[in-house]
C-alpha cells in the first residue's frame, strides 16, 4: 500500500470517527442557542460560538456526520446506477441504446444548473438534495463500465459461459462484475468527493436544509456577519469547517488517485484478442459435390462466413467421419478459426451462410439445440485468454459441469469428478485450488483439455490448443489430447500449425488458404498425392 493512500485512510477514518462518536461528548445540540454571541474558544465552548450563539463545536461534529452521510448515500446511489447501468447497457443490444441515449442527455444538460433549481425549489433538504445528486451524478462512470462490459464480453470464458447456457443475470454476476471492481470503487470515491462538496457549496448559497447542521451552513452562517473578517471571529467560526472540507477532499483524492492506478488491469483485462485477417479472394470459385450424410459427427454444406462485403471464408462442404481426427492446416489469416468458430455457433448468425451440423445437430436455424460443453465442446486457443482469472479451476470445473442430464450434483461430487479429469490429464488434484494465473501455460493447457473431456461429448473442436507452448511441451499436450480422444472414442476437429505432429495422430487433412477450402483427403492420401499446390507446399517445408 502506497503512502498516499495510508495518508487518505488515516484522514478519512479521524473524520468518520469524529462523526459516529463526536455527539457523545458534545455538551451542546447543533442549533441550540445556549451562549453568547461570538464569544471565543472556552472551557464551556470548545470551538466558541457563531452569530445566534450556538456551539461551534457541537456543528462542527453533527456536521461532520451530516456530510457524511449525504456523501455516503450519494455514493451508494450513483454507484449502484453506474454499475447496474453500465452491465445492462454493455451486456444488452436491446438496452444499450436506451440507457446511453438517456445518459447522453444528463450529460449535455448543466448538472450545477438543475441542481440549483431543484434545490431552490423544494426548500434544499437533505432527501431531494441525496436524490438529485445520486441521479445526475452516474453516466459518465456508466460509459466506463459500459465500455468495460462490451470488450470483456467477447472474452473467451464468457463466451464459454454462454456456451454452457449460464443465465445473462448469472454471467454479469460471476463473471464480468467482479472485473468492473476497480472502476465502481473509483466511482465510489470521486461519488464521495463530488457530493461532499457539492452539498458545501448549495448550502453556502443558502440552498441547504436550515435545520441541519453541516459544514457548508457554518462557513454559509460564518460569512454573513461583516465581523467574521473585521476581527478574529473568523479563526473558530471560518477556520473549523473550511479546513475539514479541505482535509476530506484532499483525502478522498488521494484515495481516487491510488484506485484509479489500479484500473490499468481493468482495459488490459478487457482487451480484444488478435483478430485474423483473411484475405478477400475476387472470385467464389464453386465447391466439388460432396456426397452428405446427416449421420455424421461434424458437418458443413455451403458454410461460409462474411462481414459486410468482406468475405472472409468462402463456401465450404464437407463431412467428418465418427471417431476420427482431422487436422486443418493453413497459414495465419487462411480462415481457419473462422470456420471452428463457425461450426461451433460461435459466429453472429447474420454472418453465417449455409449450414452447419456438430454432435448431429442444425447449428444454426435448427429445433434441436446442441447442448455446447455436452453434446460437443471448444478448446480456444490461447488458454489464458479463455479462463476466467479470479474463478478457482474447482470452480471453473463446476461451471462447465452444471445443468448435466438434467441431475444437480453436490459439490463434493462435482470436485471428485474433476479431481478424476485432471488426473487423467497428468495433474495434482491441488490444482481445484487454483487460480489460473498460478499454472503454467503447460499446466493450464492440460487443465483446458480436462475441461473440454469432463463430460464426455461426442465431437471436441479444438483451435490451437498447444500454440502457446515450447516443442517439446506441444508434442507432448498433443499426444496426450488424441490419446483421450481415442480413449472416449470422441471425433477430433483439430486446427494447428504443427504439420509435423498433427500429422502423427490424424485421420484425414484439411487445407485452407486464403479463406477457401483446398482440399480434404485422408492422411496417406495427402502425404503421397496433394491435389492443391499449396498442398504440396506444406509438404515441401517438411522435408
Amino acid at each position: 500500500m502506497n503512502k498516499s493512500k495510508w495518508i487518505g485512510i488515516v484522514v478519512l477514518t479521524l473524520f468518520v470517527l469524529l462523526a459516529v462518536g463526536g455527539p457523545m461528548v458534545a455538551r451542546f445540540g447543533p442549533i441550540a442557542f445556549d451562549g453568547e454571541r461570538l464569544s471565543a474558544p472556552s472551557g464551556v465552548h470548545w470551538l466558541g460560538t457563531n452569530s445566534l450563539g450556538q456551539d461551534i463545536f457541537s456543528q462542527w461534529i453533527y456536521g461532520a456526520r451530516n456530510t457524511f452521510l449525504i456523501g455516503l448515500l450519494v455514493s451508494i446511489l450513483s454507484t449502484s446506477l453506474s454499475g447496474a447501468l453500465g452491465l445492462a447497457a454493455g451486456y444488452s443490444k436491446r438496452l444499450d441504446p436506451v440507457i446511453n441515449g438517456i445518459a447522453n442527455v444528463l450529460l449535455v444538460i448543466p448538472s450545477l444548473l438543475l441542481m440549483l433549481l431543484v434545490a431552490a425549489f423544494t426548500g434544499g433538504g437533505i432527501v431531494q438534495l441525496i436524490l438529485t445528486l445520486g441521479l445526475l451524478s452516474w453516466p459518465g462512470y456508466m460509459r466506463l463500465i459500459r465500455a468495460s462490459v462490451l470488450s470483456l464480453k467477447e472474452r473467451e470464458f464468457v463466451k464459454a459461459a454462454q456456451l454452457f447456457q449460464a443465465k445473462p443475470g448469472y454471467i454479469l454476476r460471476k463473471h464480468l462484475l467482479p472485473f468492473i471492481g476497480p472502476l465502481l470503487r473509483t466511482k465510489f470515491i470521486m461519488s464521495f468527493r463530488q457530493a461532499v462538496t457539492m452539498e458545501a457549496g448549495l448550502s453556502f448559497l443558502g440552498l441547504g436544509d436550515p435545520n441541519q447542521a453541516t459544514w457548508g451552513k457554518m462557513l454559509e452562517q460564518a460569512f454573513q456577519q461583516n465581523e467574521t473578517w473585521m476581527t478574529s471571529v473568523w479563526q473558530w467560526t471560518v477556520l473549523p469547517p473550511a479546513l475539514s472540507l479541505l482535509l476530506v477532499t484532499v483525502g478522498l483524492a488521494l484515495l481516487g488517485e491510488s484506485a484509479r492506478a489500479r484500473n490499468g488491469a481493468v482495459s488490459s483485462v478487457g482487451s480484444e484478442p488478435r483478430s485474423e485477417r483473411i484475405s478477400r479472394s475476387a472470385n467464389k470459385p464453386e465447391q466439388p459435390a460432396v456426397a452428405f450424410s446427416p449421420d455424421v459427427p461434424v458437418a458443413a454444406i455451403g458454410l461460409s462466413v462474411a462481414y459486410g462485403e468482406r468475405t472472409v471464408l468462402l463456401p465450404a462442404t464437407f463431412t467428418v467421419a465418427d471417431g476420427s481426427i482431422t487436422a486443418v492446416f493453413g497459414e495465419s489469416g487462411s480462415g481457419k478459426t473462422t470456420l471452428a468458430r463457425a461450426l461451433y455457433g460461435l459466429q453472429p448468425r447474420h454472418t453465417v451462410q449455409g449450414e452447419a451440423f456438430v454432435s448431429r445437430k442444425r447449428i444454426y436455424g435448427g429445433g434441436d439445440t446442441m447442448r455446447r460443453w455436452h453434446d460437443a465442446a471448444f478448446i480456444f486457443q490461447d488458454p489464458r485468454q479463455s479462463f476466467n482469472p479470479l474463478l478457482t479451476i474447482d470452480q471453473q470445473f463446476r461451471e462447465v459441469m452444471q445443468g448435466r442430464d438434467g441431475v444437480s450434483a453436490s459439490a463434493a461430487a462435482k470436485r471428485q469428478e474433476a479431481a478424476q479429469a485432471l488426473r487423467e490429464v497428468q495433474l495434482d488434484e491441488r490444482m481445484l485450488d487454483c487460480y489460473p494465473h498460478q499454472l503454467s501455460g503447460g499446466m493450464l493447457s492440460r487443465v483446458a483439455i480436462a475441461l473440454a473431456l469432463v463430460n464426455k461429448p461426442s465431437v471436441l473442436i479444438a483451435d490451437e490448443p498447444t500454440g502457446a507452448l515450447d516443442p517439446i511441451v506441444k508434442r507432448e499436450i498433443l499426444e496426450l489430447l488424441a490419446a483421450k480422444v481415442r480413449e472416449h472414442s470422441m471425433t477430433l476437429f483439430l486446427i494447428t500449425h504443427d504439420i509435423r505432429a498433427a500429422l502423427h495422430v490424424a485421420d484425414d487433412v484439411m487445407v485452407l488458404k486464403e479463406g477457401r477450402l483446398l482440399e480434404h483427403s485422408p492422411r496417406e492420401q495427402w502425404l503421397n498425392d496433394p491435389e492443391a499446390d499449396y498442398s504440396r507446399e506444406l509438404l515441401s517445408s517438411l522435408r
